[in-house]
């Protein structure tokens, strides 16, 4: 029998190979996480700025007026029923048990355990939605209030309210999609919604010339219509992907009961949360200042832009990956994706936020400032906005520090955190929209963002709060060095004042300083040593290297 003769090449040589599968592998799952991310926040983006266009549109047509408003604040419910129920605490309860569900047990009774969710949610919500949408007609049709602003948005919630069944459905599916790798329906379902809202808008007002009552009655028309189509898109590509057949049914199940066990606790922590968004709008629907919600929610858009793109989008895809990583119990893959995403949330929405600060007026006369949206509330728009840009960092961060709460079907400090948040704001609202208006409404929808992701930092047991203003493992001085070059970038072409405060010139204004900025903060934050950044740089030169 011959043996093998040990030869140090050899050992060498395995080394190598061993090495170079770990590098293809890893290569090989970073690809993965970016083809996700960058599908995911190419989608958003497409939709972001069809919301823009939407916002655009609706400014146009409605400006600051009572009906405008009325129109928004009838929308804030289904959107606080969708976020709480629908992309919030359901889909955070849901997503982890289906995922364990799906890689523990077998596909068929996760496919078992959507229908089971699913019908209680037609069930429920449907019964829910026709009590609110009678409560609400009957309410504008009689006497019970003074106002007719309160009249109108009542008669309008109404007819937008059954939205909330078509939307929480769709993103239980959506949930399903996502646990399987498949996020393209998800990405592309608030597509489908701005595009009915752009039709019904551009056809009322420039094909029909409909008067402002009428056509909000055909947008709250296009919002339930577009709400089939969202609800239809994930259900066709369930079917056809996983062969998922929907039946009704009520039966309980071992999963179900763990779905209701961290449903109830986190249900309570999102509606705490979305009642802030709702306090806030019902405290600008009531000051005698005409305008204040139009300006505060037209802030909010503009924040949820980048917020939508990319830190919701990075919290939609490592979602899943550290529900995995909880259940498997691999702590330091999930703790890897805790500081990845957060290090990438900080990354993104810091400069963000400045560069909207800085690009304020040029923002708002560019894409708002025609129709019934004049100079004027521009200039009354700009100081909402700027405030807004401070609390986005904190947005984001809390909304991925929650994710990685529910990842860990931990929904109890979410509650806590939700609801001091809450507190704070409706002190902090009260106390200061006495003396600075809507003003004092947008700080204090700041000053309890910044509350509730201290608690949410502090709270969690892997994260001290010294490391979140150090180097490692966030790059926090790489990126304050990259924000304060970006920021004297931008600050430097505001001085030289090279172009006029008209419509014509923000645009082109902004076509220069976007790139600028973003590219000056970028290059700035690659030489500090980003990590993601040169990850990318470097999968950017090898895919050069091999084509």
């Amino acid at each position: 029998m011959m043996t093998r003769q040990w030869k140090p090449q050899n050992c060498l040589r395995n080394a190598v190979k061993q090495v170079n599968s770990v590098f293809k592998l890893r290569f090989s799952l970073m690809g993965k996480l970016y083809g996700r991310l960058s599908l995911v926040s190419s989608l958003t983006l497409f939709s972001r700025f069809l919301g823009l266009a939407r916002d655009m549109l609706f400014f146009s047509c409605f400006g600051a007026s009572l009906i405008g408003e009325a129109f928004i604040l009838a929308f804030t419910f289904p959107n606080l029923f969708r976020r709480m129920l629908g992309e919030g605490t359901l889909s955070s309860a849901f997503i982890p048990v289906f995922t364990d569900t799906l890689k523990k047990k077998s596909e068929q009774l996760a496919l078992n355990l959507l229908s089971e969710v699913t019908s209680r949610l037609f069930l429920f919500l449907g019964i829910f939605t026709v009590l609110v949408c009678l409560l609400s007609y009957f309410a504008s049709a009689g006497s019970w209030f003074s106002q007719e602003k309160w009249e109108v948005g009542l008669h309008l919630n109404s007819l937008s309210f059954t939205y909330i069944v078509l939307i929480c459905s769709s993103a239980i599916l959506v949930g399903a999609l996502n646990s399987k790798g498949r996020f393209f329906a998800g990405a592309f379902s608030p597509v489908l919604l701005n595009l009915c809202m752009i039709c019904s808008m551009v056809i009322g007002r420039f094909v029909l010339g409909l008067e402002i009552m009428v056509m909000a009655v055909i947008l709250c028309g296009s919002v339930v219509f577009a709400g089939i189509l969202q609800l239809a898109l994930p259900w066709i590509q369930l079917k056809k992907t996983m062969n998922w057949k929907w039946h009704f049914t009520m039966s309980s199940s071992p999963e179900i009961d763990a779905i209701r066990s961290l449903f109830w606790v986190g249900a309570l922590g999102a509606a705490v949360g979305q009642i802030n968004i709702l306090i806030s709008r019902f405290l600008a629907y009531s000051l005698d200042e005409s305008g204040g919600l139009s300006y505060l929610f037209l802030s909010s858009r503009l924040v949820e832009l980048p917020l939508g793109v990319f830190a919701i989008a990075i919290s939609t895809v490592f979602f899943p990956k550290m529900s995995k990583e909880s259940s498997s119990d691999n702590k330091d893959a999930f703790w890897e994706s805790v500081f990845t995403g957060l290090r990438m949330t900080a990354g993104i929405t810091i400069p963000a936020a400045i560069g909207l600060g800085f690009l304020a007026v040029p923002i708002l006369s560019a894409l708002f400032q025609w129709g019934e949206f004049g100079s004027s509330e521009v200039q009354k728009a700009k100081g909402i906005l700027s405030i807004a840009c401070i609390g986005l960092p904190f947005y984001a961060i809390s909304t991925f520090l929650v994710k990685v709460y529910h990842s860990r079907k931990n929904m109890t400090f979410p509650l806590h955190a939700a609801a001091i948040s809450m507190l704070c704001n409706l002190v902090f609202s009260v106390v200061l929209m006495q003396e600075y208006q809507v003003h004092g409404l947008a700080w204090a929808n700041v000053l309890a963002a910044v509350l509730q992701t201290t608690y949410l930092i502090v709270r969690l047991d892997g994260i001290r709060l010294k490391e979140v203003f150090s180097n490692k493992p966030f790059c926090s001085y790489s990126i304050v060095v990259a924000s304060v070059f970006m920021s004297g970038i931008l600050w430097l072409l505001k001085y030289l004042e090279i172009f006029s405060s008209s419509k014509q010139d923000s645009f082109i204004f902004l076509i220069l300083a976007v790139p600028l900025g973003a590219g000056a903060y970028g290059f700035c934050l690659y030489l500090c040593g980003f990590p993601e950044l040169k990850s990318l740089v470097g999968k950017i030169k090898s895919n050069r290297s091999v084509n």
